[in-house]
């Protein structure tokens, strides 16, 4: 498990490496590398760079959230855990949809800190609707999130909107990695449920999951050092109010 008072700084923000190639994600390594050591491999770029690129990045030294969202029935997703553990992965993502599944991929995890994956920051209420889910989109976060963590995964993936009364619900002991973190100016996309580093991090947040922000920005490294320091301040505001 993971020591949520001990996890360094600059890998806090998770760089989202969402391009269509390897060579092109390990210039975005080797560019934020000053300010950033933890990247994000989802679904587009690991089918084109697979396990090679995951290693090549681990071997520059940095952590890898390996977010492929394992959904499938229980011993295929097992096994895909399995294959995981083999290549140094530090963070890495299955769907929260039963208990069956999260046990069997726990019990196939060795290094890797599992999370779960309760609802994705792109849905809102009319999707959930789609998806027949006449609950509130907080009430179907903290459900799959207690069987996450009834399973033994090491945290859930969450928007930061909700994570206050995850924290409130089950506590201090597991990590939660936000996506959909933005700048305070920032004009809005597909992203619903979206929150800014310092106050995704005081509502209980632990990574920042990145992605647009920084790619899109006219200077990377200072946008991701400038959010860091937001995430600083905000971590040392938190330990004066518990002194």
């Amino acid at each position: 498990m993971i020591d949520r008072n001990a996890i360094a700084l600059r890998e806090r923000l998770i760089f989202a490496l969402d391009v269509p190639s390897a060579p092109e994600a390990l210039d975005w390594v080797r560019r934020l590398s000053p300010a950033v050591g933890h990247f994000k491999v989802g679904l587009e770029l690991f089918l084109e760079g697979g396990f090679p690129l995951v290693d090549e990045i681990v071997a520059l030294g940095h952590k890898v959230m390996l977010d492929l969202k394992f959904l499938d029935i229980p011993r295929t997703m097992a096994m895909a855990v399995r294959q995981t553990a083999r290549h140094g992965v530090h963070l890495a993502t299955v769907h929260a949809h039963t208990t069956a599944q999260l046990k069997a991929v726990r019990a196939e995890a060795g290094a890797v800190n599992l999370l779960g994956v309760t609802v994705l920051t792109s849905m809102g209420e009319e999707d959930l609707r789609e998806l027949g889910c006449m609950g509130e989109v907080e009430d179907l976060v903290a459900l799959r999130a207690g069987y996450a963590l009834a399973c033994g995964l090491a945290g859930v993936v969450s928007s930061g909107r909700e994570a206050a009364m995850l924290r409130r619900r089950f506590g201090e002991d597991f990590v939660i990695v936000t996506p959909g973190i933005r700048q305070p100016d920032h004009a809005g996309d597909d992203q619903h449920r979206v929150l800014t580093p310092g106050r995704a991090i005081a509502a209980g947040a632990d990574y920042l999951v990145v992605g647009r922000p920084i790619r899109q920005s006219t200077d990377p490294t200072g946008t991701a050092r400038a959010m860091l320091d937001d995430v600083a301040e905000t971590l040392e505001a938190l330990k004066e109010r518990t002194d």
